[in-house]
């Protein structure tokens, strides 16, 4: 490049450096400018706030003494300059300072600093307005940023609404408080400042305050606080119809805030009619539920219930749409509670409806207890008369209200239903052509709705059913209602049951869907609460809830309905457990257990099967099919208890025949009974405790006793064991008077002190409240006293009318079953190892009891077991071997003995007859001569056991038998021709004539049931030898 290029160049690139540093210069200028701007208006701000600050420091709070008021000019100057630069929300604490220096200059008596004089001047009226006006438009947004977490933060909170509660109206204000004139003319101008509240966003921006306010346990601001903001939320609700949906969605879902208002709040919002709108708005806009997040679904199923409890006139004209809302909730928390059986780790813990698919929301969790309190009034005996008596109107008569579907509320049924979870209402798909279902009626559906409530919030489900139960009438009218409604379909061919609801019943198994399992299921559910702790007054004198007439034929059809269930193939193994089967069944079985007990049907074969012979289930059960062995596991009463026992020792039999006969020797001393048997026995297997077990008695110089055990010995070891064990002495058992009932009943023997105060509770006529129990027992252990809580929580939860049946249950049920769960799980281990576990569903509890001790003063008693868990493991399998031959040798029965049994199924031998003298004289002396325990001390003499078969005589093994001999029981060679004639010609043999009659005692063979019986001459000698006898007991030695 030459010189003048390189030239041009260069001036080139001066005149762009000279232009760059230009344009930085011009840029650094107009920085400077914008920063020095910047620090001055951040300067002047400061200065505002702080100068603001600084004049309205004092005003902290609303406390009028020692504070001194600005003047009008100077509030309105400073506050305009405020409200333009305001940054929210970090101004918040001078707003609040500037809204209470204007709340208190409103109680001023000087013109000069009281604010209301603004409003009554031309000119400062504008001014004045517009700063109101901004102050009231920024309250809704600064509100959104207060979480309510510090002190100064609430009581900022409490000066917003107190400042708009101020200017909601003037009829506080000092200057106005006697001019109504000048009132209306400013009334008029604070509702035109107040006006931008009404706002959609505003609006929304309050209710989630009131949201915020009422989000724990106890409102985080006072409840004047509170109720002044819910107070102006529903002003501008009752005056826009279009706020109405976002009320519903963002007041009704804040937690449990009809719990929080204060009677005025209560009156003016149920007065208004706005509740009746919101069911009216609800019912037309079901989208509306649908569209709220789960968590707050269940705040609006509360606020729903808590103001249908308060509103009784609401709801009983508007029942349809109230119950439609109550269902349209609760369907929307179903979806999300985890059913029994589906519990998995992906579920949360919800304190209302236990497993959840949701987690909880950790700013709402301290609320549920207020919303748990609101729902729990769902099944208050308010609501629950005020729902079934309209539902039920007029069930007596010829065509009920609550049972015949009105044609316009079909749709809307149908429609409920199906939100509540149930399936198609017509056209079943097992129904015929011409079988169509009878449209969900009103009774149906409120059934739905706590049916709902029981499935949704499972752990509750004790306390909805108290609550439904707890007037009897309902229960009475819901079973004429089941009638009504069987009435209207085919009945059955049974006459005993052609009013009773069996064959629609029976057809609902087909339709577990339909609207009318509800009903059926509702009524089983509480019917079987309801009785299992009636006692026997209430039951059978007073006729509580039912006349025993009526009581037969529920127990009639709960007995028909489960076995037909079965039988025909309606239910299996793997629906028994649910629906309404299972609902039934438990009813079912808890009136067999009370008729067990104390007869309520005067019939011996009401329980029995009334179609199917028993051979043919026995039958089915033999060869394992489905309803054979359902049947038995589930109904084994409808086959009678001595083809069912038969059946058990068919069963024990071929077990023996499986079992290797070696044979077990044990050696036990009579004043050692206990302590032998369990050091020998304890260490044996199962499958030698099955096996044959001989015992050899010490008696009590050390000697071996003389005899041979062939079952005889070993039975007496049995019952001498038992005896003993139970002894009170040992105290290994504590023996308590009574019968053995369910758990409230057994309750009165147990603890009879609870069991009167329980009584009392539940027969109380008062408040039960006022009592002051909790869902908790004190507990002494080793002079220790524990709470231990019935329900998580249980100390803080009141005992009320409504949960005091709840409460019963629990506390006998902790008492009973709870505090003996161990001693318990020990006995079964133990019994379960000698006796197969699917034997047992042969009987009914009180059925076990009777096979294992039988009929007498003992079997009566409650034993609370005090001995360890591994002695129980012990004795319970020689309580079972005891029961076990007893089926054939006697160890269970009846208080006395059936001598005519006896004399039947008795064999002679020897020359003896039934016609024989001696024969005649010993049947004389057992009957007339002996008392009923000694001629169980008779059979104990002749059988080792003291008690008679549970089938009688003719089960014993080997029959019982009497054998006329003429010389002591060691010289005894067994019958010969010449003894057999002698004993049957009643001669006597001259050798040993002289010497039988001072023989000292009676032979008697226990192995082989066999009494060896001298030809005494006199009855008075017989007399005196049987007793001498049968008194001698244990270590006479026996043969």
């Amino acid at each position: 490049m030459d010189e003048r290029s390189q030239f041009l160049a260069d001036a080139a690139a001066q005149r762009r450096d000279r232009e760059l540093q230009r344009v930085h210069n011009d840029v650094a200028i107009k920085l400077q400018a914008l920063a020095r701007g910047y620090l001055v208006r951040q300067k002047f701000v400061n200065d505002i706030r702080t100068t603001l600050s600084d004049k309205l420091s004092q005003f902290t709070d609303l406390e009028k003494s020692g504070k001194t008021l600005l003047s009008n000019d100077e509030v309105l100057k400073w506050s305009r300059l405020f409200l333009r630069i305001k940054r929210l929300p970090e101004d918040n604490e001078i707003l609040g300072q500037l809204c209470r220096h204007i709340i208190l200059s409103l109680d001023s008596s000087a013109k000069d600093t009281n604010w209301a004089t603004m409003f009554l001047n031309k000119t400062t009226i504008a001014p004045a307005s517009i700063v109101i006006t901004d102050i009231i438009s920024c309250i809704p947004q600064s509100l959104m940023y207060i979480s309510g977490a510090r002190v100064s933060e609430v009581k900022t909170w409490q000066t917003f609404i107190h400042f708009l509660i101020v200017f909601g109206s003037c009829n506080g204000w000092l200057l106005v408080r006697n001019a109504p004139q000048v009132q209306k003319v400013l009334n008029d101008l604070c509702s035109k400042l107040c006006c931008s509240l009404g706002e959609h966003a505003n609006f929304t921006r309050l209710a989630n305050s009131l949201f915020l306010a009422s989000n724990e346990h106890k409102p985080v601001v006072s409840s004047q606080a509170l109720n002044a903001l819910f107070s102006i939320i529903m002003k501008y609700v009752k005056a826009d119809n279009s706020l109405l949906p976002l009320f519903i969605t963002h007041v009704l879902t804040c937690p449990a805030i009809v719990l929080h208002l204060n009677k005025a709040n209560l009156d003016t919002f149920l007065g208004s009619g706005l509740f009746d709108r919101c069911l009216t708005h609800l019912r037309a806009s079901s989208d509306i539920v649908e569209g709220i997040e789960p968590q707050k679904t269940i705040n609006l199923l509360g606020n729903v219930v808590h103001l249908g409890y308060l509103d009784e006139e609401t709801v009983k004209g508007r029942i349809v749409d109230w119950t439609w809302v109550i269902g349209l909730a609760m369907a929307q928390c179903t979806e999300f509670a985890v059913r029994a059986g589906e519990q998995s780790s992906h579920n949360h813990w919800h304190p209302i409806f236990g497993h959840y698919k949701l987690p909880i929301d950790p700013k709402t969790e301290r609320s549920l207890r207020n919303v748990l309190k609101q729902l729990q009034m769902l099944w208050s005996y308010r609501i629950v008369c005020r729902l079934f008596d309209k539902a039920l109107e007029g069930v007596d008569q010829a065509r009920p209200n609550g049972h015949v579907p009105v044609k316009e509320l079909g749709a809307t049924f149908n429609k409920l239903w199906k939100k509540l979870g149930g399936g198609p209402t017509s056209d079943s798909a097992h129904a015929g052509e011409n079988e169509k279902e009878i449209p969900p009626t009103l009774a149906a559906v409120v059934c739905q709705l706590y049916m709902t409530a029981l499935s949704t919030m499972a752990n509750m489900k004790n306390e909805i059913i108290a609550g439904v139960c707890r007037e009897d009438r309902i229960l009475r009218q819901l079973w004429a209602y089941l009638v009504r409604w069987g009435a209207e379909g085919k009945h059955t061919s049974s006459p005993s049951l052609s009013s009773s609801p069996l064959n629609a019943a029976l057809a609902l198994l087909a339709r577990p869907q339909s609207p009318h399992v509800a009903p059926l299921r509702l009524f089983a559910d509480a019917a079987a609460i309801v009785i299992s702790i009636l006692d026997e007054e209430e039951l059978y004198e007073r006729a509580v809830p039912f006349p025993l007439e009526e009581l037969v034929h529920i127990a009639r059809f709960c007995n028909y309905f489960c076995f037909r269930a079965v039988w025909n193939g309606y239910v299996d193994d793997r629906l028994a457990d649910q629906g309404l089967f299972a609902s039934i069944h438990q009813l079912c079985m808890v009136l067999h257990v009370r008729d067990s007990r104390r007869t309520f049907v005067n019939d011996p074969k009401f329980w029995l099967a009334p179609d199917v012979k028993s051979s043919v289930m026995m039958g089915e059960f033999e060869k394992k099919t489905s309803r054979g062995l359902l049947l038995m596991r589930r109904m084994s009463h409808l086959i009678s208890l001595k083809e069912r026992m038969l059946l058990f020792r068919k069963f024990v039999t071929a077990d023996k025949a499986n079992i290797e006969s070696t044979a077990t020797l044990i050696t036990v001393a009579r004043n050692r009974l206990v302590e032998d048997g369990y050091r020998q026995l304890s260490l044996l297997s199962t499958r030698a405790l099955k096996s044959t077990i001989r015992v050899k008695f010490v008696n009590q110089q050390g000697l071996d006793e003389a005899g041979i055990d062939q079952d005889g010995v070993f039975k007496e070891f049995l019952e001498l064991t038992i005896k003993q064990v139970f002894d009170p002495a040992l105290n290994l058992f504590h023996m308590l008077g009574g019968r053995r009932l369910c758990a409230f009943d057994e309750l009165s023997q147990l603890d009879p002190e609870l069991y009167r105060n329980l009584t009392f509770v539940k027969k109380y006529d008062g408040d039960v409240s006022d009592l002051s129990l909790t869902f908790s027992i004190d507990e002494d252990f080793m002079g220790k006293i524990n709470t231990v809580d019935l329900v998580p929580g249980g100390r803080t939860i009141q005992v009320t009318n409504e949960n005091k049946i709840d409460y019963v249950h629990r506390m006998a049920h902790h008492r009973v079953f709870s505090q003996t769960k161990q001693q318990c799980r020990a006995f079964v281990a133990g019994a379960q190892s000698v006796l197969n576990p699917a034997w047992l569903f042969l009987f009914a509890p009180h059925e076990l009891q009777f096979i294992i001790s039988g009929y007498t003063r003992l079997s009566k008693k409650i034993l609370t077991p005090r001995c360890t868990t591994r002695q129980l493991i012990y004795f319970a399998p020689l309580m079972i071997m005891h029961s076990r031959r007893g089926a054939d040798q006697g160890t269970g029965g009846a208080a006395d003995i059936d001598l005519a049994d006896l004399k039947k199924h008795v064999q002679y031998y020897g020359g003896f007859h039934g016609s024989h003298r001696l024969i005649k004289w010993l049947w004389e002396i057992v009957e007339k001569d002996f008392t009923p325990d000694e001629r169980r001390l008779f059979l104990k003499f002749v059988t080792s056991c003291s008690r008679p078969p549970l089938l009688g005589f003719s089960y014993l093994e080997p029959p019982f038998s009497i054998r006329c001999v003429e010389v002591s029981d060691d010289q005894d060679q067994g019958d010969t021709l010449g003894s057999v004639v002698r004993g049957f010609l009643a001669l006597k043999k001259s050798q040993s004539s002289s010497r039988l009659p001072t023989d000292t005692r009676l032979p008697a063979s226990t192995c082989f049931n066999l009494l060896k019986l001298p030809n005494y001459n006199k009855k008075s000698v017989l007399l005196s030898k049987l007793r001498y006898a049968i008194h001698s007991e244990t270590g006479f030695e026996l043969s």
